[in-house]
């Protein structure tokens, strides 16, 4: 194992120059945060629907690797490209989630109404700045959110980042 995050077992597969992350069921239900959940996580198909998202807002190369059961619980394997780079500022995440066309709600939280997209938990420790500039949000939570959750988040935006 390389690390162990908040989220996932992160291994480096050198054969591929890929990074191989299985998903923990000890956090969050095993798929992550999901904002407002009765649940306290995400569900499979939302930690799934969260790579797709993460592919298309972020030009990403996040792969479905495999899916392996664990005492009858399904854990996902992705796999990400292996970026060189040094860690962004938070302004230059804000840039570029505004350039994006992203609202900033609170610090590392952005919303697209027209979407209904919220993109949030993306902070320095979640982003690579290759050499040339280009930001990768490695590991960003994005959710999908109905419109009276997002006017909620603009009266109430502490509330995106209490602990969980």
């Amino acid at each position: 194992m390389f690390a162990q995050g908040g989220e996932h077992d992160v291994f480096f597969q050198k054969r591929s120059g890929r990074y191989l992350k299985a998903t923990r069921q000890d956090r969050h239900k095993g798929y992550g945060i999901a904002l407002g959940s009765h649940i306290h996580g995400a569900t499979p198909s939302e930690y799934l629907d969260r790579l797709f998202l993460q592919n298309c807002i972020f030009d990403d190369d996040i792969r479905l690797e495999r899916v392996v059961q664990n005492d009858g619980k399904p854990i996902i394997i992705t796999s990400q490209p292996a970026i060189k780079g040094s860690t962004p500022r938070q302004g230059e995440l804000d840039e570029l989630m505004i350039e994006k066309g992203y609202e900033k709600l609170a610090e590392g939280a952005y919303y697209d109404e027209a979407t209904g997209l919220l993109v949030y938990d993306l902070f320095p420790r979640n982003a690579i700045q290759a050499a040339d500039g280009h930001i990768y949000p490695i590991d960003p939570v994005i959710q999908r959110i109905t419109p009276d959750f997002g006017r909620f988040l603009r009266q109430e935006p502490y509330t995106i980042n209490l602990p969980r």
